[in-house]
């Protein structure tokens, strides 16, 4: 049986990225979304990959961390019914999360790399097959941004409601 240090640790991991997560999308979304509308289209395609960039390091370590969590606390109450279907909610809103990300919103990051010249944006080709729109130009540029933004609302919400299994598995499982 694992000891309770362990389980508080991998518990710990499971809570604090997927909290930072949702608190990173939501500061995506609410601030620089805001940012990002207030200015024209066309500054939007060229200010947007190089800030996307700054803060995608930022939070890339709680993206891939956050599974380590969850699927190590998963386990340790596999037993424990209430709490095994919490965690496999939070697991598979991870899932939807991912999809989303790689799906919907890859394609139009790289379209916008593309669109200022950036290397990842020959880099990463195969999101322009899979992409929802043709290359970023002017006169589709606010048609982008309307588009990552609202693509970005479920991200928020989904990554809100991750943290929220999270402690609802935890509450279940067993006594401390």
């Amino acid at each position: 049986m694992p000891s309770d240090v362990y389980r508080s640790r991998v518990n710990a991991l499971a809570v604090i990225t997927s909290a930072a997560f949702f608190g990173a999308n939501a500061f995506i979304g609410l601030s620089m979304g805001g940012y990002w509308l207030s200015l024209a289209p066309s500054e939007f395609v060229a200010q947007f990959f190089p800030q996307f960039s700054n803060f995608l390091f930022t939070i890339m370590p709680f993206f891939l961390l956050m599974p380590v969590g969850l699927i190590l606390s998963a386990r340790l109450d596999g037993h424990v019914a209430r709490a095994r279907r919490n965690w496999v909610i939070a697991l598979w809103l991870y899932l939807a999360v991912s999809l989303i990300t790689i799906f919907y919103h890859m394609p139009l990051n790289v379209r916008l790399a593309a669109a200022i010249g950036s290397p990842v944006g020959d880099a990463l080709d195969f999101y322009k097959g899979i992409a929802m729109t043709g290359p970023v130009t002017d006169e589709n540029a606010a048609t982008i941004r309307g588009l990552w933004l609202l693509g970005h609302i479920p991200r928020v919400l989904i990554t809100l409601a991750i943290p929220v299994y999270i402690l609802r598995a935890m509450a279940a499982g067993p006594a401390r």
